[in-house]
């Protein structure tokens, strides 16, 4: 079956979803079943690009497994701040992790709910780490959306760390450096491995982890 194909097959199931019974499904469920599909697509399309070696390789859970914490703030373009606590990594062969965030331009409000991926993302610095998982908001959705935060650690005091974040809504921060890169914007802190940072076995695929969010970085 070409690309084309399989496109347009996978166009014709959504389509089936969406009139068919499950036209009432929340978004977060529909998108649930979505991804798989067009995760099959793009593995067989990078394959086809990339036939043989010297292809980047895929973003994953880092090994050995680690965790990252964090807290502060980053500014916005109007100036306004956009405060988080942001933690996770690998822990007893599971995900775990939490995220609090508020955008104190529109008061708009993001908790976490379940961590379902820790991943080191390719073409980044190795300190980079990209947390997925699902979250609920004070918006107007009604219901839960996937997110994917990117934390950087650059050293103490954390001048130079960064932060950002995507929500499946279409609410994005891009990765910036915290308070600007002056002083008193937080600190990210990636730490080392250990005998209980434990990531599951076998790793999830990203769409499995980041859902919606797997092709959109922060």
């Amino acid at each position: 079956m070409s690309r084309e194909e399989r496109q347009t097959e996978l166009r014709e199931k959504t389509d089936q979803l969406l009139k068919g019974s499950l036209k009432h499904v929340r978004a977060a469920a529909l998108a649930a079943v979505l991804v798989p599909l067009a995760s099959v697509a793009a593995t067989r399309a990078v394959a086809e690009q990339c036939p043989s070696a010297g292809c980047p390789p895929p973003v994953t859970v880092p090994s050995p497994c680690d965790f990252t914490t964090s807290g502060g703030f980053v500014l916005k373009g109007s100036g306004k701040k956009l405060t988080f606590g942001a933690h996770g990594g690998c822990k007893h062969g599971e995900f775990w992790g939490n995220l609090n965030l508020i955008d104190h331009e529109t008061g708009y409000s993001v908790n976490s709910l379940e961590i379902l991926g820790y991943v080191s993302s390719v073409g980044t610095e190795a300190t980079t780490r990209d947390i997925c998982g699902t979250a609920t908001t004070n918006g107007a959705e009604g219901q839960p959306v996937y997110f994917r935060l990117r934390l950087v650690d650059n050293g103490e005091p954390g001048l130079a760390d960064q932060f950002g974040i995507r929500l499946s809504n279409g609410y994005h921060v891009s990765t910036r450096l915290l308070n600007g890169g002056q002083k008193g914007g937080g600190n990210v802190q990636l730490h080392e491995p250990n005998p209980s940072t434990t990531g599951p076995e076998p790793a999830p695929s990203l769409a499995e982890m980041c859902g919606p969010l797997e092709t959109l970085e922060p």
